[in-house]
């Protein structure tokens, strides 16, 4: 890009150099630059320090135009992490809620389904118990019985 700018006064360099930022010439093509590079062209009455005056406003503003593209990558990655954290927390409520329905059911298994097959199980001790037989003779039985298979 190149444009063309005058400056006149006492701050001649650095009006200068803000008009030619402000130009919409600078917006379209400075979004991939990756450096700066100015030419100054004055009379034999422009100083060194003038020159210095307008390269500094020419840094600032490129500071300020970093500043700018990183804080929007900045504000976009968070977006993009606020919509991933979105997620997960989605994720793991509803992995919460089904161990909470896993140890419902596992409640339900080792009370009411718990209770459900141990009374038959009473049933058997009471009959052996009335019956008299021993648990012992029952044990013995059994090995033996398995020794013989």
């Amino acid at each position: 890009m190149r444009d063309w700018r005058r400056g006149s006064g006492p701050n001649r360099a650095i009006d200068a150099a803000k008009e030619a930022l402000a130009s919409p010439l600078l917006d379209v093509s400075a979004s991939g630059s990756k450096g700066v590079l100015f030419n100054v062209v004055g009379g034999d009455n422009l100083s060194l320090f003038e020159v210095n005056q307008a390269a500094e406003v020419i840094r600032q503003a490129v500071d300020n135009f970093n500043l700018e593209r990183t804080a929007g990558h900045i504000l976009s990655l968070l977006g993009t992490f606020n919509k991933q954290w979105s997620l997960f927390i989605k994720s793991m409520e509803r992995m919460g809620n089904r161990i909470d329905d896993a140890r419902h059911e596992f409640d339900i298994l080792l009370s009411t389904r718990r209770q459900q097959l141990e009374r038959p199980l009473k049933q058997i001790e009471e009959l052996r118990t009335e019956k008299g037989i021993n648990i012992e003779m029952l044990t013995n039985e059994t090995e033996e019985t398995i020794e013989e298979s």
